[in-house]
């Protein structure tokens, strides 16, 4: 992710007067590679700062036509983008951020589940080689990119082949504005695109018992054009790179990663590191010296489940010298998974055996994952939770999003004493919810045929009351680190200042 951020075909990046930021950090996970035969894609949103909250919200059917634009402080910046939509759009819930919201315009929705069960994750900020973006560059002023990506593609996806193809098609009639990642699934499989220059594109399939990992690095390596089960591509890709000269057939495959896909030496602390912990851990592997060229479908050595996404997520190196908070180093030059501006994280679950309400799952941590706590967000949820629909850049007294963040400022004024006591509260939290969450699943499939009112009630109570937890142990927490810090007395714009200022320290510049 890239919010404000002007990618030039030189490589060259310029944000007027706001700090640039190349983040975010993908997993996809097979129905076979999971504990419980779901499909999983999960995504940390890293944006520029630690002020940009990410809001819920839902969005109904449309009944008449009308014309999706960009905002104007998008990425790129100034942005012109625009997507006639047709009448008849699928309804969805997804997480805009707050100033598109504010501006009456919603975008940057980053993930979401429509009414047909598909999901969608966008994006992962990629760089494509500057010799394909000198032949086909980005349309920085009009092409696609994170800010319209959900927004248009997930209300038209009938499935998830055809959010890829519907996406695909625009990236070839309007040009992509930037290069980006992204993932989709639905109750079969999981898909994911990634730019190969302006017009150009290549998708994959995710084999059912294999995962996927990705760190603002182009991923796929030696593609098949000729296996449509399995991948798709812009037409006339092939014809494309040869007629550049970017690509000989009598050299053999088709390899993406050695003719579109940037590889550069800040790729070797701010991307590898990343992805080798992420395969290091689920798989075993090592793969140090693979010059980014990694393992791009591995099977876990055992199946993953949700914590064990999560844990992916969470990670900072823990235990190794690389650990930059533990060690209280914001110059450790290798990037971590968990930083403190992300704004949110996602782990979207697709359980295709269940029913819809609760088969589909949006589990949503607010800030820095190591520091947060994944809540289930069920699709059957009748009234979405007024505390994710209302943030800012201020610190404020009632959203969840500022709960969490204050926590974290205090948290990071001594990380080796208080991060420990914090992520024990957590775990205790969302061991809890397990437990009832079981319990409310179990009890909704003994109703839901007969009494459909009554199980749909039971995921909001369920809902209500974990929310209930969430605060008082986010507030408990808070006020025991403020006064063992004797910060008893900090204001919202004390917590505001300093957030960005620790942010700012620990910020791990690159791409």
């Amino acid at each position: 992710m890239n919010k404000r951020l002007i990618c030039l075909a030189t490589g060259l990046y310029l944000a007027g007067t706001l700090q640039a930021a190349l983040a975010c950090t993908t997993i996809i996970v097979g129905k076979g590679a999971s504990v419980d035969g779901s499909l999983i894609i999960a995504r940390n949103e890293d944006t520029s700062n630690a002020v940009d909250p990410q809001l819920i919200m839902r969005h109904d059917p449309s009944t008449e036509d009308y014309v999706f634009r960009s905002n104007s402080f998008g990425n790129p910046a100034n942005n012109q983008f625009s997507w006639q939509m047709p009448a008849g759009t699928l309804g969805y819930v997804a997480f805009p951020e707050w100033e598109s919201v504010q501006a009456g315009n919603p975008s940057f929705e980053e993930v979401g589940f429509n009414d047909r069960g598909v999901a969608l994750s966008a994006t992962e900020t990629i760089f494509n080689s500057d010799a394909v973006l000198a032949v086909d560059p980005y349309l920085v002023e009009t092409g696609i990119g994170e800010d319209g990506i959900t927004t248009v593609v997930l209300p038209q996806a009938a499935s998830a082949r055809h959010g890829v193809l519907l996406l695909g098609y625009i990236i070839e009639h309007v040009g992509a504005g930037e290069g980006f990642g992204v993932a989709f699934t639905d109750a079969h499989e999981a898909w994911y695109l990634e730019t190969v220059s302006g017009h150009h594109w290549v998708a994959q399939r995710i084999p059912d018992d294999a995962y996927f990992v990705s760190a603002n690095q182009g991923r796929f390596q030696q593609v098949n054009l000729s296996d449509p089960l399995n991948v798709m591509a812009s037409a006339g890709l092939a014809v494309f790179l040869i007629e550049q000269g970017l690509y000989d057939p009598s050299q053999g495959p088709l390899d993406l990663f050695a003719c579109c896909i940037a590889n550069g030496t800040h790729d070797q602390t701010y991307n590898y590191p990343r992805v080798e912990r992420l395969l290091s851990l689920y798989s075993g592997l090592d793969e140090t010296g693979k010059d980014g060229r990694f393992s791009l479908f591995p099977t876990p050595s055992e199946k993953l489940s949700i914590a064990d996404v999560a844990r992916g997520l969470r990670d900072y190196y823990q235990g190794t010298t690389h650990d930059p908070y533990t060690h209280q180093n914001p110059q450790e030059p290798w990037r971590p998974i968990s930083v403190l501006r992300a704004s949110l994280s996602h782990i979207t679950q697709t359980r295709s055996e269940l029913p819809v309400a609760i088969g589909r799952v949006n589990y949503i941590a607010l800030g820095m994952t190591a520091l947060s706590a994944y809540v289930p967000i069920y699709w059957g949820l009748s009234e979405l939770p007024a505390e994710y629909q209302h943030a800012s850049d201020q610190a404020d007294d009632e959203s969840l999003f500022w709960r969490y963040r204050k926590l974290q400022t205090l948290v990071f004024q001594d990380y080796p004493r208080f991060a420990p006591k914090v992520q024990q509260a957590i775990h205790a939290f969302e061991q809890e919810n397990a437990r009832e969450q079981r319990q409310m699943e179990q009890a909704y499939l003994a109703s839901y045929q007969q009494e459909p009112a009554f199980a749909k009630s039971l995921i909001q109570k369920f809902t209500g009351a974990m929310l209930t937890r969430q605060r008082v142990m986010l507030d408990q927490l808070t006020t025991t680190l403020a006064r063992q810090l004797d910060m008893q007395d900090l204001r919202n714009d004390d917590y505001t200042r300093m957030i960005h200022e620790i942010e700012t320290s620990y910020h791990f510049h690159g791409a």
